[in-house]
């Protein structure tokens, strides 16, 4: 399983979003997170196969809505590249 490594400012509660790019047949997953109130934590990211994943994370914290997205590269289960926006 591939993970991802975060550190934020604060404790992450909300959702991640997974979505295969340029498969034949729609692949995505919505996925419940919480960070246990750590700033520093790893997200699994149950891979369906080689290929390029939108990630998205979703929360919310003080009132306020906040999105990171990354575009992540997968060969043979390890992950290749990650470009963040």
């Amino acid at each position: 399983m591939v993970a991802l490594r975060f550190n934020f400012g604060h404790p992450f509660d909300g959702k991640v979003f997974l979505r295969k790019i340029g498969c034949a047949q729609p692949w995505c997953q919505s996925i419940p997170y919480n960070s246990d109130g750590e700033h520093d934590f790893d997200v699994a990211l149950p891979v369906a196969g080689d290929g390029t994943y939108q990630v998205i994370l979703n929360w919310e914290f003080e009132g306020r809505s906040f999105s990171h997205e990354s575009t992540i590269t997968i060969k043979d289960g390890e992950k290749l590249e990650e470009l963040t926006y």
